[in-house]
């Protein structure tokens, strides 16, 4: 049972404290446009700092490698915050290569990168989506070829994040036995970039072109570490969306407190208290969902990838929901709070794009089902019920309206 190797009660935003409160003092709204309007997107030495003093990059990464060697549950509180704060630096895509990485077992590449990787001197991300997003080999896909050199990558991949700053690349190709994952280093004149114009400003990405580009054989099957890279990939991004809502949330309290009842057309405060109440449910069910599919891949659970899935699923059509009703409301309170605003409402509807879609959620979870008896589709024995309640007042000293909910 998952909850007797990792207790996935235990509220992870009090052993982050510290990097709210950085990414608070460092990452301002201005700070944060005027990083995205730079090049490479972010700040390097704001990255170097989170790196070094908090040990962000080599979160997960063994410590026989020189990282911290924390659980997926511990990593996704960490993205949680960095969500919340729209950081537009390139951790996530770092910590699913150094994954991928170390499940192919390849030991020489791993003692070369994965050390680089955790000082975060070195940025990684896995180029492994179609064009339609979807993780997963086809007609389009990257074929490699063996010939005097070594091995040659050929074909194209989408959806590539953090590509343009990326010194190494995880890529799942096509050979004559099979699908194989491979490594290639960026800079090579066979490899182009190209950005892919997309909605979110906070996080770029790309196209890649490979044109014979020597590559490192890393294992001749790349179902294990694609599905790990994939799984990841999907709870980070999950754990991200929970921290969008959580500002959302936050941005639309604060129009509760700053602005007094005798300015709100009658109505208005109870329809704006729904709006909070909604949120919270949809941020204690992204949270829960998210870290339900951390804990099983923690244990290796027969259910995590599809728990993976589940919880991207659900995180892409509450972040939306919460994103669009906190546009509506932040735009009394400030021109700056509704750019803002703006800006997760673009990072929600581009990151559920970045892995297929609800539809590719749908597919994964239909295929697996399909596989799956009758009992396996039960409510998984310890995963988390949350029973949550949100008050707000009216400043006029009356009652307070609460709502209660489980997910």
């Amino acid at each position: 049972m998952i909850q007797d190797s990792v207790d996935v009660s235990e509220d992870p935003h009090t052993q982050h404290d510290t990097l709210r409160a950085f990414l608070t003092d460092q990452l301002s709204s201005a700070e944060l446009r005027s990083a995205l309007e730079s090049e490479p997107g972010y700040r390097p030495e704001l990255h170097a700092q989170l790196a070094s003093q908090l040990g962000l990059a080599g979160w997960t990464i063994p410590e026989e490698f020189g990282g911290l060697g924390k659980s997926q549950v511990e990593a996704c509180a960490i993205h949680v915050e960095l969500g919340r704060a729209l950081y537009p630096g390139p951790f996530l895509p770092s910590s699913v290569a150094a994954g991928a990485l170390l499940e192919t077992g390849h030991r020489e590449a791993g003692e070369r990168w994965l050390p680089q990787l955790a000082a975060g001197t070195v940025v990684g991300t896995v180029a492994a989506a179609d064009e339609a997003g979807y993780w997963a080999p086809g007609p389009d896909g990257v074929r490699a070829n063996y010939g005097t050199g070594g091995w040659r990558l050929s074909g194209r991949r989408w959806y590539v994040v953090a590509a343009h700053a990326a010194d190494i690349l995880v890529v799942p190709a096509v050979t004559e036995s099979g699908l194989a994952m491979f490594l290639a280093e960026t800079g090579s004149p066979s490899l182009r970039t190209s950005r892919q114009l997309d909605l979110d400003l906070t996080r770029r990405i790309s196209i890649l072109t490979f044109e014979a580009t020597p590559a490192v054989l890393l294992t001749k099957d790349a179902g294990p570490a694609l599905a790990r890279a994939e799984r990841e990939f999907l709870i980070g991004t999950a754990a991200e969306a929970a921290g969008g809502i959580g500002w959302c949330l936050d941005a639309s309290l604060a129009y509760i407190r700053e602005q007094g009842q005798s300015e709100r057309p009658a109505g208005s405060f109870e329809a704006v208290a729904s709006f909070c109440v909604e949120m919270l449910a949809d941020l204690e069910n992204v949270s829960a969902a998210a870290r339900y599919a951390a804990a099983a891949t923690d244990v290796s659970a027969a259910d995590a990838q599809k728990a993976a899935h589940a919880a991207a699923l659900q995180a892409g059509e509450c972040y939306r929901r919460a994103a669009e009703a906190a546009i509506g409301m932040v735009g009394d309170i400030g021109f700056t709070r509704e750019r803002d605003a703006q800006l997760y409402y673009r990072r929600a509807w581009s990151a559920e794009r970045l892995s297929g879609g609800p539809q590719a959620h749908r597919d994964a979870l239909a295929a697996q089902l399909s596989q799956s008896g009758p009992a396996s589709r039960a409510r998984p024995v310890g995963s988390p019920v949350i029973v949550q309640s949100l008050c707000v007042t009216d400043g006029s000293g009356g009652p307070c309206r609460c709502a209660a909910f489980t997910g």
